[in-house]
């Protein structure tokens, strides 16, 4: 974790429960979201600090906006907007939702579906969504229809990470369309497979890809 500075209490604070993160449907333009992630982030490592018995000391906002994460938090507000570099893009929303999000001692995280509900959430799907283009992402009725498998099927794939999902501006669920179509490809191979192994092509398919 970064190190911020000073704090005394030790309260717990959540994305969930800072108001300009949590309101998306509030007067929150970009910027105040920005502050308030900030902020959020601030007060969260300063509390970590007292808890370990470490002093430090407070940034004021004006630093926390020149820091990696505001900057960080500002070229993903950019990015909604012009022409950002994809794998820039892909990064940075990387970096942002694993310091926010991530349990200091998992391994691997997958991000909540009520996180896409903030403030913060959807200036990040916003940003990740440009990246893909006009036609890169599709809906998971439509995936599962290209599949030829149930949508629950796919939908699972998006819970537990096998797949990642990104909500368009209505908050329904997409994936990524060559994550699809590398999915039907294994399928196509292993149903070419099928009649020597005796093996159902979803089964196999399912084991492959994940």
């Amino acid at each position: 974790m970064r190190e911020f500075a000073t704090i005394f209490p030790t309260e717990r604070i959540t994305v969930d429960e800072a108001r300009g993160v949590r309101d998306a449907d509030g007067p929150w333009d970009d910027d105040d979201v920005i502050d308030a992630v900030l902020r959020l982030v601030a007060d969260h490592h300063r509390a970590v600090g007292a808890a370990i018995g470490k002093r430090s000391f407070s940034p004021s906002l004006a630093e926390l906006r020149q820091s990696p994460l505001g900057q960080d938090l500002r070229l993903l507000t950019a990015a909604g907007y012009g022409d950002v570099s994809r794998d820039q893009v892909r990064e940075t929303a990387g970096r942002v939702t694993d310091l926010l999000l991530r349990p200091l001692a998992a391994e691997g995280m997958v991000i909540p579906a009520w996180f896409w509900g903030t403030a913060i959430g959807r200036i990040i799907a916003r940003a990740a969504r440009v990246t893909y283009g006009d036609d890169g992402l599709m809906s998971i009725e439509d995936a599962a229809d290209r599949l030829g498998i149930a949508p629950e099927l796919v939908a699972g794939w998006t819970t537990d990470g096998a797949i990642i999902s990104i909500p368009d501006d209505a908050g329904r669920p997409m994936v990524p369309r060559d994550a699809i179509e590398k999915r039907r490809m294994i399928a196509r191979e292993l149903a070419g497979l099928q009649m020597e192994v005796g093996e159902d092509v979803l089964v196999r398919e399912q084991r492959l890809a994940s």
